[in-house]
C-alpha cells in the first residue's frame, strides 16, 4: 500500500472514530429544552419536555421519509399517550427547500402521526444545543427520558438503517416508559 493510501485510510479511520465517540458522549447527557417553531411559525419550547418519554426525529427535509419505518413501528406499539410522545423536528437550515414548503409538509406529517408533535428548526437551534454535529442529509433519532437524558442517539441515512434499529429503539422506549 502506498504512503498516500495509508494516509487516506488513517484519516478515514480517525473521522469514523471521532463520529462514534461524539455519539457515545451524548448517551446519558442531560439535554435542555429549546424554543423552536411549530408549522404555523409560532415559537415555543418543545412540549412535554421532562413530562413524557420522547423520541425526537431531527431530520433534514431532503431525506424527510428516512425514519418512516421506525416511526410506523413505534406507532404500531401504541405506547400510552400519557407517558410517551413522538417529536418531529425539521432541520430547515440544511435544505434548499423553502421554509413555507417545509411547514406545509410538517402539517401533512402531523396528520399522518396525530399524536406526535411536528416542529421546525430554522437555524440549528436544537442541533447546537444537543451537540448533534453535522445534520445535513440525515435523520437523527434520539430517545430522551423523563429525566431529560439521552438514552439513544443515531444518525440515519436511509430506510434500511431505520428498519435495523426498530427493535433497539422500541426496547429502550418500553424500558423507559415502564419506569414512569
Amino acid at each position: 500500500m502506498t504512503k498516500k493510501k495509508k494516509l487516506s485510510m488513517l484519516c478515514l479511520l480517525l473521522l469514523v472514530a471521532s463520529s462514534i465517540t461524539a455519539w457515545q458522549v451524548n448517551i446519558g447527557k442531560t439535554v435542555s429544552n429549546v424554543k423552536i417553531k411549530n408549522p404555523d411559525d409560532k415559537a415555543s419550547p418543545i412540549p412535554f419536555w421532562g413530562q413524557k418519554v420522547m423520541v425526537v426525529f431531527y431530520t433534514d427535509p431532503d431525506v424527510k421519509d428516512v425514519n418512516d419505518p421506525l416511526s410506523d413501528a413505534i406507532k404500531a406499539k401504541n405506547f400510552p399517550k400519557e407517558k410517551y410522545v413522538g417529536i418531529g423536528i425539521a432541520n430547515c437550515k440544511d435544505t434548499w427547500l423553502p421554509n413555507s414548503m417545509i411547514r406545509y409538509a410538517g402539517r401533512q406529517k402531523q396528520s399522518k402521526y396525530p399524536s406526535s408533535v411536528i416542529l421546525v428548526d430554522d437555524d440549528h437551534v436544537a442541533s447546537k444545543a444537543w451537540s448533534l454535529g453535522d445534520c445535513d442529509e440525515v435523520g437523527y433519532v434520539l430517545v430522551i427520558g423523563v429525566d431529560m437524558k439521552i438514552k439513544y442517539a443515531k444518525a440515519i441515512k436511509n430506510q434500511a438503517e431505520s428498519k435495523a434499529i426498530i427493535t433497539t429503539v422500541t426496547e429502550i422506549l418500553e424500558s423507559e416508559i415502564a419506569k414512569h
